[in-house]
């Protein structure tokens, strides 16, 4: 069973209404008292909009490393977005995709991502670490799994890949040494076995970074959407519902949320970034029998070859977490609504059964969805917009708690002038690719993500997630 003894166990019963049912973490944590909102004026040397990771470990380094007078507003509440919905994956990951990467920036700078990913990774861990955040933090690695014969090729060259930028302490597995760390198993047909990932609670990860900043004198109001930014002047002026903030500087770690701010600097960022839809969902917990069962004893994350499924993590309390990103996608015009979707969650659950078919009575818990963001440019976004009194961060393709944490530390350099090894990364200060205009955009991206599932749904055939080909095998071994 994937647990270890110091883990906190789940505080189920109270919760926050109503951003509870917004994902399992938010239910998960219990109460929630959030900071007040923001009424009156204030002022301030730099004000941080938005209040997920990347956002308050900025405001952190501030006001840990300067005098820096910091004000971080949120427009709901800590752990809202994607820092509260995400699936706790501590990963060197950078962007869309290693291998696309490569493919358009070249070797030298995909291998520097690769470097800037690892060290997000560490820096994430020793946050944890020396400051006793409790976000169920461990390090039992990732598994990246063929589970066909024909997915081989496809993990071999990511392998070859990683292996030709020098990530260290990769393994590829397969045969008897592969199925006997899942008793035997012979759905897994090939795997990386990879040792850089963590996995955390990202809601308790977040809120822990909210108390870290506010210790060294962040002020943070939630429920303060910033509803109109106006750079014109010689001060940025901010205003939310109830009050208003004149700035030195502004960060904005607005990350898939980006589009929907207001004002000139809204209109100049709405198209630097586009939110895609992700969908989770959670098992009831397992016994300790059932994980005896499948082998799955290392506590490691799975993802197979495949995109837009297969997605799988343990949580510290025993269930099975996993992403389908198959029936999410773009959102038409940027809508933010409709994060639900019962009959994937239903289909993606199957598909754990067919991996594990110890596993076949196993139940759904619970299912939520969020919103990642894309780039046109494929590679996260961390840089000046119109002159150096303005930051934006965002765009890390849904690889973003480990990388967030290190912007933080990064977008601190820039605001304070300080050049160092981070703010001299090939992407830092890069201007942004942006997508094209509506109505353009919009049928562009409906038709990317239409062949993207035909090719998902063309390569699930004549696997073991075939309907079809599910029955052939249960009338072979009948």
């Amino acid at each position: 069973m994937p647990l270890t003894t110091h883990l906190s166990q789940p505080r189920r019963g109270e919760t926050s209404s109503p951003h509870a049912g917004k994902s399992f973490w938010l239910a998960d944590y219990g109460a929630y008292n959030a900071s007040a909102s923001l009424r009156g004026a204030k002022t301030c040397d730099v004000l941080v909009v938005g209040g997920g990771i990347a956002g308050l470990s900025t405001a952190w380094h501030l006001a840990k490393d300067s005098s820096t007078r910091v004000i971080l507003i949120e427009s709901e509440i800590i752990g809202f977005g994607a820092s509260g919905r995400a699936a706790g994956w501590i990963m060197p990951q950078f962007g869309m995709d290693q291998l696309k990467i490569r493919a358009r920036y070249g070797f030298e700078r995909s291998q520097a991502a690769l470097t800037y990913g690892l060290e997000a990774v560490s820096y994430t861990g020793q946050i944890i670490s020396d400051h006793g955040i409790k976000s169920d933090y461990r390090r039992p690695g990732l598994m990246r799994v063929a589970f066909d014969d024909s997915w081989i090729n496809d993990l071999a060259a990511l392998y070859k890949n990683y292996d030709d930028l020098g990530l260290k302490g990769l393994h590829w597995s397969e045969g008897q040494e592969l199925h006997q760390q899942y008793n035997g198993n012979t759905n897994f047909k090939a795997a990386i076995v990879d040792p850089n990932l963590g996995l955390l609670n990202p809601c308790k990860q977040v809120r822990g970074l909210k108390a870290l900043a506010e210790s060294v004198g962040v002020s943070i109001f939630e429920n303060s959407p910033a509803v109109h930014i106006d750079h014109s002047g010689g001060h940025i002026s901010v205003a939310t519902p109830a009050g208003c903030v004149a700035t030195e500087k502004i960060v904005l770690a607005t990350n898939a949320f980006t589009h929907l701010l207001q004002g000139p600097l809204g209109a100049e960022l709405k198209r630097v970034q586009a939110p895609v839809r992700a969908l989770a969902a959670v098992t009831e917990p397992l016994s300790q029998n059932q994980w005896q069962s499948i082998g799955w004893n290392r506590g490691n994350a799975i993802e197979s070859s495949l995109d837009l499924f297969h997605y799988l993590s343990p949580t510290a309390d025993g269930r099975i977490l996993f992403f389908f990103i198959y029936f999410g996608g773009h959102p038409k015009h940027g809508s933010m609504d409709g994060i639900h979707n019962y009959r994937g969650s239903q289909v993606s659950l199957d598909h754990v059964k067919r991996i594990f078919p110890a596993l076949a009575g196993i139940r759904l818990a619970e299912h939520w969805g969020g919103h990642m963001s894309a780039t046109r440019d494929l590679v996260p976004h961390l840089t000046h917009i119109g002159d150096e009194r303005v930051i934006y961060i965002g765009g890390c393709w849904g690889h973003g708690l480990a990388l967030s944490h290190l912007h933080g530390k990064t977008a601190a350099h820039l605001l304070l002038g300080k050049q160092s090894s981070l703010t001299d990364f090939w992407f830092i200060n890069r201007k942004p690719v942006k997508w094209p205009r509506y109505p353009i955009d919009a049928i562009g991206k409906q038709l990317a993500w239409a062949h993207l599932r035909r090719q998902t749904s063309a390569r699930l055939k004549k696997t073991i997630f075939d309907s079809r080909s599910a029955m052939e095998a249960q009338k072979t071994h009948a």
